[in-house]
């Protein structure tokens, strides 16, 4: 009986991060490329509300310390984005982007943008608590995005997983 509660006990502790593992597949791809393995994170919600909605998705190339962020912002009204701002504790992020299009679709605007993060600023992002993200575009217009904590948990462990794993293969 008592060889039995170590094994459960170290089970359980292992258990969490088998089933990260084994779900990694469905966040990202991975692709030999000329230089070694490019990521591809999918595309993740940041936010979405009745009026806008934000998904990101991360492209790391190999033997490069910067990570390009793919994000597309949805407004009602047109937008098109020339920086970004993140806010996470007593940091903050000024970029600049490159903006790729901003399309009417039904009556909503996309707009999508790339913005380019070394991984230190990328580690800074990824903390406990959600970034807040400022994207000023057009006109000096601002639309702020605070992400909820349950939702940027969820990210941050996914995330987290894929960039250690990527780490072991580099």
């Amino acid at each position: 009986m008592t060889l039995q509660k170590p094994f459960i006990i170290i089970l359980l502790l292992l258990l969490p991060g088998c089933l990260s593992g084994q779900n990694l597949q469905k966040h990202y791809v991975s692709r030999n490329v000329e230089g070694g393995l490019l990521y591809f994170i999918k595309p993740m919600k940041l936010f979405q509300s009745c009026k806008t909605a934000c998904y990101f998705d991360q492209t790391i190339k190999p033997h490069n310390d910067t990570i390009d962020i793919g994000i597309t912002l949805t407004n009602r009204q047109a937008f098109k984005v020339d920086s970004v701002v993140l806010i996470n504790d007593d940091t903050i992020i000024g970029k600049r982007i490159t903006h790729l299009f901003t399309e009417q679709v039904k009556n909503k605007w996309d707009c999508r943008f790339f913005v380019y993060l070394t991984r230190e600023e990328l580690s800074i992002l990824y903390k406990e608590t959600p970034p807040i993200l400022s994207f000023y575009g057009m006109e000096n217009s601002n639309i702020q995005l605070k992400i909820k904590l349950k939702d940027w948990k969820k990210i941050l462990e996914i995330n987290r997983a894929i960039y250690r794993q990527i780490k072991l293969n580099e």
